[in-house]
């Protein structure tokens, strides 16, 4: 652009005058019961069609400006959408990606979690942080890019995805860049405004991996505890309780998780940051009866690790420490603990100094410049929590977490974002694609032909 101050200018005027319809388009979202159908405890059938429903609302609103609109649709009756502004060529292509997908309802002060309400400028509804306020910001930037007349050189992509609630990245993320929707770059307007901080730059985050293990026991009269335990008795050929051998198991993973404040560590984070959870215990003989020793006890833990690790170089560490453990103990060596790894995400990692990382601190201190309620910002942070940015860096694509929700608020029974935020958050987006996709693409990514 010739005239980059006046169509700055154009934007923040296009933004200040659709405040109120972004903020209608995160109402008519939040309506949408888009839990994610896989979230624990949740009756699939009470949700079935919702995502797909909030994602038409979006497609919608994006119709108009100037959007292709695609659909990737790797779980059957999950769609994501996939919006392309075709640039004029020449520039780097930028997508803008969220979920649309949410946790399931809590009890909170408001009958409808769906239903929006506005209070002492702040908007309460599932998801409005975490994060349909996002989607928001998304469209009103699209908006005042077009109606400042701007067609940017490089393709803008909006990926309004599924299945991150439940790190179900394959059919959404990582499904729709499967699908060819490569970019040069991505941002990810998760929420990262804490008040009284307002849109930190997140490049970095932990990876996690949920898993479980099983230790099997044999079943016995609980009164046999003593013939089973103690010196003169028959031990195991009498009965093992599977949740003796589980708190083994325990205080194996402890000391795994002990030296992890030592062998696992990160310049951006503090020491002892990486950790071994374990959430959920549970040990019977397939109904819960005390009078029995359990033959099954099973504990789910959900782990983090810091980028420089694989998912697999984890897991291959935590099955060698528990496997070694065991084979101290009598029973376990003849009875192996049994792993179920379910879910992970990748570690993400965007170099600081890397061309993408340093042209978006630019725009957004330009922003600070302008706006007194954007804070300063020297360099990226650490984000608080896990996003699909990492599945965009697994696939090289450089990708930074930057929005308008706060995330103490994200999951909570009140849900809610400062309205005044999404604004921000677009003015921020809208800068950052001029920066981005007007420049010369020096990557290989680019859009699929479909």
């Amino acid at each position: 652009m010739t005239d980059r101050d006046g169509t700055l200018s154009a934007i923040d005027a296009s933004i200040d005058a659709g405040a109120d319809d972004a903020r209608q388009l995160l109402v008519d979202l939040v309506a949408c019961r888009s839990v994610n159908p896989l979230q624990p405890g949740v009756d699939a059938t009470d949700y079935e069609g919702e995502e797909r429903r909030a994602n038409h609302v979006l497609a919608e609103a994006l119709r108009p400006l100037g959007f292709d609109l695609n659909w990737v649709e790797e779980a059957q009756g999950r769609p994501n959408l996939v919006a392309v502004r075709p640039g004029r060529g020449g520039g780097r292509s930028l997508a803008f990606n969220g979920h649309i997908d949410t946790v399931a309802p809590q009890r909170g002060r408001f009958d409808d979690p769906w239903k929006a309400v506005v209070e002492d400028g702040y908007l309460y509804g599932l998801g409005a942080t975490d994060m349909k306020a996002g989607h928001a910001a998304m469209w009103l930037a699209a908006k005042a890019l077009r109606d400042a007349g701007v067609t940017l050189a490089g393709d803008l992509h909006i990926h309004s995805v599924v299945g991150e609630e439940t790190m179900s990245h394959e059919i959404g993320t990582t499904a729709v860049l499967k699908a060819g929707y490569t970019v040069d770059g991505a941002l990810v307007p998760e929420p990262t405004s804490p008040a009284p901080r307002v849109l930190d730059i997140s490049n970095v985050a932990a990876g996690n991996y949920l898993f479980s293990l099983t230790v099997r026991g044999k079943s016995a009269h609980w009164a046999a505890r003593n013939l089973a335990i103690r010196a003169g008795g028959a031990g195991d050929a009498i009965g093992v309780n599977a949740i003796d051998k589980a708190v083994y198991v325990y205080h194996a993973m402890r000391q795994l998780e002990d030296q992890w404040a030592f062998s696992k560590t990160h310049p951006a984070f503090p020491p002892g940051a990486f950790i071994i959870h374990p959430g959920v215990l549970r040990a019977d003989i397939g109904v819960e009866a005390a009078p029995f020793f359990p033959d099954r006890a099973r504990i789910d833990y959900l782990l983090s690790f810091p980028p420089g690790n694989t998912s697999e170089q984890i897991r291959q560490e935590v099955e060698h420490h528990i496997r070694t453990s065991a084979q101290l103990d009598p029973w376990l060596r003849e009875h192996p603990v049994e792993f179920t790894w379910t879910d992970t995400w990748p570690p993400a990692y965007t170099d600081p100094d890397s061309d993408f990382a340093r042209t978006m601190m630019a725009e957004r201190t330009r922003l600070a410049g302008v706006d007194a309620r954007v804070n300063p910002l020297a360099a990226p942070v650490t984000a608080a929590a896990q996003s699909d940015a990492n599945f965009y860096e697994a696939m090289g694509i450089p990708a930074l977490v930057c929005g308008p929700g706060d995330v103490r608020r994200a999951h909570a029974a009140d849900e809610r974002v400062l309205v005044e935020n999404i604004a921000l958050s677009a003015a921020f987006l809208a800068r950052a694609a001029l920066a981005w996709c007007d420049s010369e693409r020096h990557s290989s990514h680019g859009q699929a032909a479909h």
